[in-house]
């Protein structure tokens, strides 16, 4: 199931470092390492290489216990199972690396991440194979016939599909994906022969808003894979970096979680090119293993989702400015601006026409991410980021208002 590549660097013996390490009184029968070129005029436990590259065993303990915890798997994870680099977006290019070989490809549901389009191709080889479900509801278990229908166009025209990517919660829509879905999507891998990643980095930011029955978060771990798929073709991305549960961009630090022990050899041979400080692990362990504080944390990190969402609800419909209003997940807002695209300046080309109207935004001083870059399948999306303080937000919105860049265009 490994690309080739994946599949040869199992031979390399870059795994975890000592975990047994000598201490004179923590641990006095611990194994004497005189192999590290340490520098020990400096922090003897944090600027050093430590235990290596891909996670120290207290790191991988304590996110094992918190995943336990706060996911709920069919099965526990073990500390075994997980595997941390420096940030999510170095293991999305890693897990690209172990799966596919270069020509091969990822497929992807649309709308979608942006910059998965960097991370998973950049320095890989692998092709990217969006697929748009049309009208179908793509958090429905009817959204398979669209991959179906994507899976065999792209090998009718040659293309070998090794992978399924999936944002639960999503991004950039903000929904979390049923467990019908979910378990839809894992029969389809597995009748396809292909891998299954689950990007949940904005698991433990949802707010369930007012009565409006929103789909709670549910981990592709949560789901009992027996008689589905093989366990080996399923594997979940999560960290502390980049803007996620933990407000921790700094710390660069992302994780893969898999039962594939094969997958875990291939993805530890590659990670001494971005191995996590040892002071950034250390951090994090230690927030970790203080549930009551992370408890404490992620409640008040929810209720300031819940409230400021509210906020933004509040504002874009004063505004009167369209958009998916069912989202209850991750920090930002899917926008529709789609009315506001003066197609007649462009003969008709919607992206074009989104294109110029990114570029009022920006010079009527409003940055936002637009659906092209997301491969929206239709043009006039934008996301928007409402986890900014409540000035910056209501100036944001105050502008797209003011500066007359929003007409209406029929």
């Amino acid at each position: 199931m490994l690309s080739a590549r994946g599949t040869a660097w199992t031979k390399y013996g870059y795994l975890h470092g000592k975990e047994n390490a000598y201490d004179p009184v923590k641990n006095p029968k611990g194994d004497v390492i005189l192999t590290n070129a340490f520098n020990h005029d400096l922090d003897k436990n944090l600027l050093t290489y430590g235990e290596g590259y891909t996670g120290t065993l207290r790191l991988r303990s304590a996110m094992a216990k918190h995943l336990n915890r706060h996911f709920h798997p069919a099965q526990a994870i073990d500390a075994e199972e997980i595997t941390f680099t420096a940030g999510v977006t170095n293991i999305n290019e890693v897990c690209a690396l172990v799966t596919c070989d270069p020509g091969e490809a990822i497929m992807l549901g649309r709308p979608i991440y942006g910059p998965f389009s960097k991370d998973f191709v950049m320095r890989t080889g692998v092709n990217l194979e969006y697929v748009s479900v049309g009208d179908t509801d793509q958090f429905s278990p009817d959204c398979i016939a669209g991959y179906e229908a994507g899976f065999e166009d792209a090998k009718a025209r040659g293309v070998k599909i090794k992978a399924l990517v999936i944002c639960n919660p999503h991004n950039p829509i903000g929904k979390c994906y049923p467990r019908e879905t979910l378990a839809a999507l894992l029969k389809f891998c597995a009748s396809n022969g292909i891998h299954l990643i689950s990007d949940e980095i904005y698991a433990l930011s949802v707010y369930n808003q007012d009565g409006d029955g929103s789909e709670k978060f549910t981990s592709l771990r949560a789901i009992d894979t027996s008689g589905i798929i093989d366990p080996s073709q399923v594997h979940i991305l999560h960290g502390m970096s980049k803007h996620q549960d933990y407000a921790a961009a700094g710390l660069r630090l992302g994780c893969v979680i898999t039962q594939n022990k094969e997958f875990s050899k291939a993805v530890r041979a590659i990670c001494r090119f971005s191995s996590p400080s040892q002071l950034s692990m250390d951090l994090a362990a230690k927030f970790l293993e203080d549930e009551a504080f992370v408890d404490q944390f992620l409640e008040k990190s929810r209720t300031r989702l819940h409230s400021g969402r509210a906020l933004t609800d509040k504002l874009l419909k004063e505004a009167n400015i369209e958009y998916h209003e069912k989202g209850n997940a991750g920090l930002f807002v899917w926008l529709d601006l789609s009315r506001h695209l003066d197609l007649d300046e462009v003969n008709g080309d919607e992206w074009e026409a989104e294109k110029r109207l990114s570029q009022r935004l920006t010079q009527a001083g409003v940055i936002m991410d637009t659906g092209s870059e997301y491969r929206a399948p239709r043009a006039g999306r934008f996301r928007l980021m409402f986890t900014v303080d409540e000035g910056t937000l209501r100036e944001g919105v105050k502008r797209l208002v003011s500066s007359h860049v929003l007409v209406m265009v029929y």
